[in-house]
């Protein structure tokens, strides 16, 4: 049994009339008569009273038309599904980022979003947290992500109709050459690098980070003496492996660094926010999903 022989079945059911159920699908009848016949052999019941000149439904067949009405409907159902779904996968999803050191802190959200929409095709954009708001509000990107602490500017961004959402609080570690002093340390004091040479991250790339560094040399009472800055994280652990200088860096870099450079915590605690941003105009079913699934990645990670 095939689902032709139920639309077959059901058309002449719906018309009592060979004829008209035939053009109906669009076939001549004498095939149609033929696959209802195999049908009623298959099942072994009469579905059609024929002994009349009008054709009528058996009690069999009025049971069976019931049951392959909802069968039709369910099929029907599932197509439209299936194709709405295929229409809302077969989206782009722009990603601005800042750089390495945002793009390596949710790659895992990303890979998550693509396992559950993997026709969904992802593009990512490097650009300024300035430029990511103006292109998120242009349409150029879907969302983005920023590392950029935000409380001080919410206001500006609900008036720009711009949604911005916590996803992941990030602690900072010192990095520094294994053959440094400190390498060796289990903490270190802020206090104690005031004679440090500071390699860090641009400050109109990673505000909160660059920002973060000063600040906690400031509390300690001097000012950091950054000899190199660098826009991506990599280059910037490439320099404290040459013993240029040393860097408070996200914690999440150690695992690919930990060869080459030494990671040790900090007092005090300090952390930088990575932030996903969205037009909240936007109305597409991808963005939507993305959100939720952000949203989700958020409450594991940080309660972890």
């Amino acid at each position: 049994m095939e689902l032709r022989h139920l639309r077959y079945f059901a058309a002449v059911a719906e018309t009592l009339h060979f004829g008209r159920a035939a053009r109906k699908l669009n076939i001549s009848q004498p095939p149609l008569t033929q696959q209802i016949q195999n049908l009623e052999d298959e099942l072994g019941v009469q579905l059609f009273d024929r002994s009349h000149r009008k054709v009528a439904l058996t009690p069999a067949g009025e049971l069976f038309y019931q049951r392959v009405e909802a069968i039709l409907h369910q099929v029907e159902k599932a197509v439209g599904d299936v194709r709405q779904a295929a229409h809302n996968e077969a989206q782009t999803l722009v990603i601005g980022y800042m750089g390495s050191a945002i793009l390596r802190e949710i790659i895992p959200l990303v890979r998550e979003f693509h396992s559950a929409h993997p026709l969904v095709k992802l593009e990512f954009a490097i650009m300024r947290s300035d430029e990511q708001y103006e292109a998120l509000l242009d349409g150029r990107i879907d969302v983005g992500f920023v590392d950029l602490t935000v409380q001080p500017l919410s206001d500006r961004f609900r008036t720009q109709k711009v949604a911005f959402e916590l996803v992941v609080h990030e602690s900072l570690v010192l990095a520094v050459n294994p053959a440094h002093t400190l390498a060796r340390r289990e903490r270190v004091e802020i206090g104690e690098l005031r004679d440090e040479k500071f390699v860090t991250l641009q400050r109109h790339l990673f505000p909160s980070n660059y920002d973060k560094v000063v600040s906690q040399c400031r509390q300690a009472g001097f000012r950091p003496d950054i000899v190199a800055m660098s826009e991506q994280t990599d280059v910037l652990l490439a320099y404290v492996a040459a013993g240029v200088g040393v860097a408070l860096v996200p914690a999440c870099t150690e695992a690919s660094w930990s060869t080459d450079v030494s990671f040790v915590p900090i007092e005090p605690l300090a952390a930088v926010d990575v932030h996903l941003i969205l037009n909240a105009d936007n109305t597409s079913t991808v963005v939507s999903q993305f959100r939720d699934v952000s949203a989700a990645y958020a409450r594991r990670r940080n309660l972890a």
